[in-house]
């Protein structure tokens, strides 16, 4: 009886064998949002690109504009044929130096929409329902790398500005709100999306609009129009004002608050020819002149502002504020190649970290 010689057997290598060097290269060959599924296909690709350098260092740039008809009303995009609406907005990167342009799915949602804040690449918008009063104010949250909505209860108050605690899929997450109430009244709001419940607290005063609002450990800070920064504590539910450096004028001015490493940043921008940028850290409820950014770089726009470290290669721009305004970035060495854009809407996003990409696959 004859034998059949067997074939010798061929180890074919597992994917989840890959070598460390070549998961790394196909990771910076992919868009961010691919990125996330590709760590997402197994342990081993999860865990051998953990220390994956990501482009988180710099922050991006995302704009955006909502057109309007004729009488003042916004306008969306719809096809004459079947109806839908389409909305789109751009992401600049600022690693691979590229523009990308993203249609939503969703797209009646963002018409009309107005930024508030954003974190941890989650970004904050509002939306008034009642065009007539303006009362009814609708939330949601989207992630332009992920593409992601989450939808908020109503406010029932004109919302003026608003900002929240943490992302949004956290259970700590708390959304704060400004809103006038009346000529002699102002509102703060607090929301939880957890709890979908909100809580109001109203107060005599009215300080004018709100140009910058920031959450920095238990603290909701208010940068107004008029004479003072007002602050909201959460855990005493308590309101206080403290007014600005006497160089600081009311005014058509941005004032920026910024988290500096746990310390409250006032940033004052007076948008003059020649005039620069005055900086003041807010310590134990007093304010102090400095021009040191402990060796990071501002970068503003008309709706909000990043401190970001530098590197050895931007070592040059240590201590620097540059504005992106309607016809590009002053900060030439880092976003010169985003060129003109005429988009009215422009803000600073950051990439999530790596503790909330996993959470977007697992929520």
């Amino acid at each position: 009886m004859d034998k059949k010689l067997e074939e010798p057997k061929i180890e074919r290598p597992l994917w989840s064998t890959l070598p460390v060097d070549m998961l790394i290269s196909i990771l910076e060959s992919l868009r961010y949002a691919d990125q996330i599924r590709f760590r997402a296909v197994c342990k081993g690709w999860r865990s051998d690109t953990y220390g994956f350098k990501r482009e988180n260092k710099l922050p991006w740039l995302m704009t955006w504009k909502w057109p309007r008809e004729e009488d003042g009303s916004f306008a969306s995009l719809r096809n004459e044929e079947d109806g839908s609406i389409t909305t789109w907005y751009n992401l600049y990167n600022p690693i691979r130096k590229q523009k990308t342009i993203v249609e939503s799915t969703q797209a009646a949602i963002f018409v009309g929409s107005e930024f508030c804040d954003a974190k941890d690449g989650w970004v904050l918008f509002s939306k008034r329902e009642d065009l007539n009063t303006g009362k009814t104010t609708s939330f949601f949250f989207y992630n332009p790398f992920t593409t992601k909505i989450i939808k908020l209860a109503r406010s029932y108050l004109k919302v003026k500005a608003a900002s929240f605690t943490t992302t949004p899929d956290s259970p700590d997450c708390l959304i704060f709100t400004y809103s006038k109430f009346s000529r002699t009244t102002s509102s703060v709001g607090t929301y939880s999306p957890h709890r979908k419940t909100w809580k109001r607290i109203y107060f005599a005063g009215y300080h004018g609009s709100i140009q910058s609002l920031i959450y920095i450990e238990g603290v909701f800070y208010c940068a107004f129009s008029r004479n003072v920064m007002g602050s909201f504590n959460l855990a005493t539910k308590e309101w206080k004002t403290y007014g600005y450096p006497m160089r600081i004028c009311r005014g058509p001015y941005n004032k920026y608050l910024i988290d500096f490493d746990g310390m409250l940043l006032l940033a004052y921008y007076p948008y003059h020819n020649g005039d620069r940028c005055s900086l003041y850290l807010f310590d134990d409820f007093n304010w102090c002149e400095t021009e040191n950014l402990d060796n990071g770089l501002l970068l503003a726009s008309y709706k909000n502002a990043v401190l970001i470290p530098v590197s050895e290669e931007t070592s040059d721009l240590r201590n620097q504020v540059h504005m992106v305004v309607i016809f590009g970035c002053s900060c030439q060495k880092l976003y010169g190649w985003v060129g003109i854009d005429r988009l009215y809407n422009k803000i600073w996003i950051f990439l999530p970290s790596n503790k909330i990409i996993v959470s977007f696959f697992f929520f």
